[in-house]
């Protein structure tokens, strides 16, 4: 017997058992990540773990895949590749992940996401913060300059009119992180120039309250999402803004929109 539990009841030991084998850093956030949005490839996997290298990565699914807890399903054997999926066992954590993100919400501080609101009207910046700001520490600015400082620190999620932007957008690429959610605000005809943007969502002013803020969570909801979930959903808010003023013949035709269709 371990002497660290000799005092444990045998009927909650297998609890400890279960705490030991979800110890390690990476193995809790590869099944929280198949169980929201398996079936994934490795390199998908790779793409929504970001702190995580290859090497790590492949020694945490030999270990849930030797548990019991992840599979791996061939898609293809020339070139050979295959995707990991959670097995029975592994789905049936879900419910204890759940019971302890709703310890964790009421009894650990967690940090605040941030929020960047940027528009050229102040008035617009300061109302969408005070919407935001509930939720999200919320950090105003209403210039270029302002806002590549403010994506220096990686914010959770920024909320831009791209108007404000007066670089290319492929400039914005290269100084917005991969990691924070970009949600696009466009005056009441954007151009069609807005599908080349790389965004998660897209609002089109006048925007209300309860919209921006139903939007806003929803993106910290996708923080972790695959590339691909992530792309898809991204052309499918431009595409539903620009369907809803131009024809989709018109946009099928013109080579910038043709490629979300494309791509789709």
């Amino acid at each position: 017997m371990d002497r660290r539990t000799v005092l444990v009841p045998p009927s909650d030991r297998p609890s400890l058992e279960a705490l030991e084998l979800l110890s390690n850093k990476w193995e809790p956030a590869i099944i929280l990540t198949l169980l929201h949005h398996e079936p994934l490839r490795f390199s998908e996997l790779e793409s929504g773990l970001p702190d995580i290298s290859a090497n790590m990565l492949t020694t945490a699914l030999a270990s849930l895949t030797e548990s019991g807890l992840v599979q791996r399903q061939p898609i293809s054997n020339t070139p050979p590749q295959v995707e990991y999926e959670l097995t029975a066992s592994g789905r049936q954590l879900e419910p204890v992940f759940s019971t302890l993100s709703t310890w964790g919400k009421d009894h650990l501080e967690t940090p605040t996401p941030t929020a960047v609101v940027a528009d050229c009207d102040d008035r617009l910046t300061e109302l969408y913060g005070e919407w935001l700001a509930e939720n999200f520490d919320v950090e105003p600015v209403n210039t270029t300059a302002g806002l590549r400082e403010s994506l220096l620190d990686a914010p959770e999620l920024v909320v831009f009119d791209i108007d404000l932007w007066d670089g290319s957008m492929y400039e914005f690429e290269t100084h917005c992180p991969t990691t924070t959610r970009r949600v696009l605000l466009v005056g009441g005809r954007p151009e069609l120039s807005l599908a080349a943007w790389r965004c998660d969502d897209v609002l089109r002013k006048p925007i209300r309250k309860a919209e921006l803020i139903a939007r806003a969570e929803t993106q910290l909801d996708c923080i972790g999402q695959s590339e691909t979930e992530r792309d898809r959903a991204g052309i499918e808010a431009k595409l539903s803004i620009l369907e809803s003023i131009y024809p989709k013949s018109q946009l099928e035709t013109q080579d910038v929109t043709a490629r979300l269709y494309d791509q789709l």
